[in-house]
C-alpha cells in the first residue's frame, strides 16, 4: 500500500512539474493595419487597426512589437513619420500581409503634400521594408541617417515636385549623414521627377549623399527619373551598384559622383563600383545613355577616381 502511495505522489509531482514548465502564450510581435480597421481595435490580424500612424504609436509604446503588417489598400497618412531613440527596438519591419495585394501609401491628402514617408534618425532602429508601394511624396520616400536598413520588393513611384507641390525632390531612398551598410534589392524606382524650373537634376532613385559607405544597390529597376538614378556625394565610398536596369533616366549618367558648390572640404569618395548593369537612353531620350560619370558645379573640381571600377555594363 505504501508503494502505491509513493508512486501516486511521484506522479502528482511529475504532473505539476509539466504544468509549471508549460510557457505562457508568447506576446504578439506584429501589429496589423487595414483600411477597414479601427484604431480602437487590438491590432491583430482578425481585428486590425486603421492607420499606420497608430501602428507606429503602438510600436513606440511596446518594445515587443517589431513588425507592422499592412493589408492591401490605399493609405493617406496625415503626416510624415519620424523614428528615433524613442523606439527601443533594434529593428522595425514594414511589410504587406501575406496573400494580400501590396499596400499603396500616398503622400498627398487633398491640397496637403508631405515631404517624406519615413525619416529615420541616426539613433533610430534599423528599418526593413518589404513589398510596399510609396507614392506622391514631394521630397522623397525614405530618409536614412542610420545604418543597416534593407529594402526588398518595394516600389517608389511618382515622387517629386512634378506631382506633389513646390520644393526640391531628392530621392526614393535618401541616405545621409553617414548612413551605411544598407541593402536595396529588387526595388522599383519609377517616374521620380522634378519639373523643369525646379531642379530636375536633383531627383534620384537612390541618393548616397554624405559619408555613406558600403551600401549595395542591386537587382533594381530605375525608370523615368529626371536626375541621375544613383547619385553619390560628399566622400561616400565603397558602394556597390550591381545588376540593375536603367531606362530613360538621368541628366548626366545612370550613376554619378558629384561635387556641389556647397560641399566645402569633403574629400573625394573612393572604391565605388558599378558592375553588370543594363541601361538605355537618358531622361532626355534624344541623348544616348551614359553609365558612369563624375562631375562638379562651376568652380569646383570633380572626382573621377571616386568610381574606379566600371565593368560588365551593357547598353540596351
Amino acid at each position: 500500500m505504501r508503494k502505491f502511495a509513493i508512486a501516486g505522489l511521484m506522479a502528482a509531482v511529475s504532473t505539476a512539474s509539466l504544468v509549471t514548465a508549460t510557457p505562457a502564450s508568447a506576446a504578439p510581435t506584429s501589429v496589423y493595419v487595414s483600411t477597414t480597421g479601427s484604431n480602437s481595435a487590438p491590432g491583430t490580424k482578425s481585428q486590425p487597426i486603421r492607420t499606420i500612424g497608430e501602428a507606429l504609436k503602438r510600436v513606440r509604446n511596446n518594445t515587443k512589437l517589431t513588425t507592422v503588417r499592412i493589408f492591401g489598400g490605399t493609405y493617406r497618412p496625415g503626416a510624415s513619420f519620424s523614428v528615433g531613440k524613442a523606439y527601443k527596438q533594434k529593428s522595425i519591419t514594414f511589410t504587406r500581409v501575406g496573400g494580400s495585394t501590396a499596400p499603396v501609401i500616398k503622400g498627398t491628402n487633398g491640397a496637403r503634400h508631405l515631404d517624406y514617408f519615413l525619416k529615420v534618425a541616426a539613433d533610430g532602429p534599423r528599418i526593413h521594408m518589404k513589398r510596399l508601394i510609396i507614392q506622391y511624396y514631394r521630397t522623397g520616400g525614405v530618409l536614412l541617417k542610420n545604418d543597416r536598413n534593407t529594402f526588398t520588393g518595394t516600389q517608389f513611384s511618382f515622387i517629386g515636385n512634378a506631382y506633389a507641390g513646390t520644393g526640391d525632390g531628392y530621392a526614393g531612398i535618401h541616405m545621409n549623414a553617414g548612413s551605411s551598410y544598407n541593402i536595396v534589392d529588387n526595388v522599383s524606382f519609377l517616374y521620380l521627377k522634378n519639373v523643369a524650373n525646379e531642379c530636375p537634376g536633383c531627383m534620384h532613385g537612390v541618393y548616397i549623399a554624405e559619408r555613406s559607405h558600403h551600401n549595395t544597390v542591386k537587382n533594381s529597376t530605375f525608370q523615368g527619373i529626371t536626375g541621375d538614378p544613383v547619385r553619390l556625394r560628399r566622400s561616400s565610398s565603397d558602394n556597390l551598384i550591381d545588376h540593375n536596369q536603367f531606362r530613360r533616366s538621368g541628366t548626366n549618367a545612370m550613376v554619378s559622383y558629384w561635387v556641389h558648390a556647397s560641399d566645402g572640404s569633403f574629400a573625394c569618395g573612393a572604391r565605388n563600383t558599378v558592375t553588370n548593369n543594363t541601361y538605355s537612353s537618358m531622361s532626355d531620350e534624344t541623348k544616348p545613355g551614359i553609365i558612369v560619370t563624375s562631375g562638379a558645379d562651376e568652380g569646383r573640381t570633380s572626382c573621377p577616381a571616386a568610381i574606379p571600377t566600371e565593368t560588365g555594363n551593357t547598353k540596351a
